[in-house]
């Protein structure tokens, strides 16, 4: 592995005993090249392996199962912005709307933890505290209050933001319209207990430092293995508009994960759905032929069958991303992260609105 000092920003809250140091206060800078560690580390304070970093510049705003996925299923959107950001040229904007049945999301991926110390750090802005807002750590349990689910939740509600520890919401501050705070979070997991720091945007104190707090469930030993950033979360009255950036999640022991062999994936999705998973009749045989001619080396023949077995009325998730495979491997880029876009949504704004 590299040996990286990241950013100050990236480096501002280290946690030692019952204690916690602060580095750095934060400061949104202007554009700025982004580099993504992969372990990070200061003199006598504690190393991270780096599991997932977002700062949603260039490559790294792509979707896919081992970064992130978008939904937007009505009128909610996610999507780039350069309007506010933490660093770098962008961040991502979430913008829900109130009475369309649903709520917009950004949701992440990274390898599964048990076990072991967890840093988490992001910053995030929004322009109305009045409105409803959720940010989470989750595991395989998904997003609720049990065991492998929900371990920390934000909520910001009514100018109000709170931390949900042992079930119950807790006041932290009152939010300040258009600033960035920035969120450093160390999580025990088999202790069920974390230290957290909030830093106002050009502050030198934290306005929060906590340690030895139960996490949401209280739950020893319980698994994380992805986040999420959403609006409200059912009662559909949120409007809320707010910004997310620099996202960085890191375990406390040597971590060696694979290189991403194509856009938002460490494996190929011919890999994660096996050929025994096609179905029967012609479908199945179509895409049974389609894994062979991709995994022998030739995607042109496998997109064919690919194509066959959509047209015969294969399961169209697992079609359309190995079609992206067969894409990526024959160098049509544009087609790959359209397909894949398809089933982990995009970034980008629709195209029939402009641009940043």
């Amino acid at each position: 592995m590299i040996r990286s000092a990241s950013r100050g920003r990236l480096l501002a809250a280290w946690f030692a005993g019952a204690g916690l140091a602060v580095a750095t206060a934060p400061t949104a800078v202007p554009a700025a090249e982004s580099h993504a560690p992969e372990r990070i580390e200061q003199e006598d304070e504690p190393l991270f392996s780096v599991l997932a970093y977002h700062d949603f510049d260039g490559a790294r705003a792509d979707t896919g199962p081992d970064t992130f996925r978008v939904w937007e299923t009505t009128r909610g959107r996610v999507e780039r912005s350069t309007l506010f950001r933490w660093s770098g040229d962008v961040a991502v904007e979430i913008r829900d709307a109130a009475g369309d049945g649903d709520f917009p999301e950004l949701q992440g991926y990274f390898d599964k933890r048990a076990a072991g110390r967890l840093f988490v750090h992001f910053a995030f802005l929004v322009t109305d505290p009045a409105e409803p807002f959720n940010v989470a750590l989750a595991g395989p349990g998904h997003f609720g209050l049990r065991r492998d689910g929900i371990a920390f939740w934000l909520q910001g509600r009514d100018g109000v933001l709170r931390h949900v520890s042992d079930g119950i919401p807790k006041p932290l501050v009152e939010l300040a319209p258009f600033t960035w705070y920035q969120v450093d979070l160390l999580i025990d997991l088999g202790a069920g207990h974390y230290d957290l720091a909030l830093h106002e945007e050009g502050l030198e104190e934290p306005a929060i430092a906590l340690t030895a707090q139960p996490t949401a469930t209280g739950a020893p030993g319980s698994g994380v293995d992805k986040f999420s950033f959403v609006g409200d979360t059912g009662e559909d009255v949120s409007r809320v508009v707010y910004y997310v950036d620099d996202i960085l999640i890191g375990a406390d022991v040597p971590v060696d994960l694979p290189p991403f062999k194509a856009p938002g994936r460490r494996r190929l999705f011919v890999e994660m759905f096996p050929a025994a998973q096609g179905g029967e009749g012609a479908a199945g045989d179509a895409q049974r032929a389609g894994d062979a001619a991709l995994l022998a080396g030739d995607p042109a023949t496998a997109y064919d069958h690919y194509q066959c077995a959509l047209e015969a009325g294969g399961a169209p998730t697992p079609l359309l991303l190995k079609l992206a495979d067969a894409c990526f491997l024959l160098g049509d880029l544009p087609a790959e992260k359209a397909l894949r876009e398809r089933i982990y949504g995009s970034l980008d704004p629709p195209p029939d609105e402009p641009g940043e």
